[in-house]
């Protein structure tokens, strides 16, 4: 399994949760990575994105969710997005 050298071009696109959370969608702006997660409100119906940058560093990718480290791994094998405080994803 391959979670940690992986490209972030191939975690382009969007991912739906395994455990239900929201739906997060990974793109490319300019020369950063960016990774979208979308929340609905339930009341209303209305999608709203909270958009971070992924960074990469000695332990791997990365995002700073909610003031904390959190990891992103991909088994490249399985093609399944793991965000650490969120679960696992598989393409949409």
């Amino acid at each position: 399994m391959n979670t940690k050298n992986f490209n972030l071009d191939s975690l382009v696109g969007n991912w739906e949760s395994i455990n239900l959370n929201p739906t997060v969608i990974i793109y490319c702006n300019r020369s950063n990575y960016l990774l979208s997660i979308i929340y609905m409100n339930e009341m209303n119906k209305q999608a709203s994105p909270a958009t971070y940058e992924i960074q990469e560093d000695e332990d791997g990718f990365f995002i700073n969710y909610n003031l904390k480290r959190t990891a992103i791994s991909h088994d490249t094998k399985l093609d399944i997005l793991t965000i650490s405080a969120l679960g696992n994803y598989m393409r949409n």
